[in-house]
């Protein structure tokens, strides 16, 4: 093989990397275009290790404030 067999080659293999990741680009765009808003916006709360949707996000604070509604000394309700 020369020089410019290698290089041919070369491009072609970097061409079809391209054409491969282009395809996977435009997948994830058509995804992320699709998704719901709640799905998109994520949060992580101080001292959780998982990061979690605006549902989720509501549970955890109702569910905070019922324990404290629940276990405080005062009548909140």
């Amino acid at each position: 093989m020369n020089n410019e067999t290698d290089v041919a080659e070369a491009l072609n293999a970097v061409n079809e990397c391209l054409i491969a990741l282009g395809k996977r680009v435009a997948e994830l765009e058509e995804y992320v275009t699709t998704m719901n808003i709640a799905e998109k916006v994520l949060y992580k709360p101080s001292g959780s290790d998982k990061y979690l949707n605006i549902k989720e996000n509501y549970d955890h604070i109702y569910k905070r404030l019922d324990k404290i509604e629940n276990e405080g000394p005062w009548d909140v309700k």
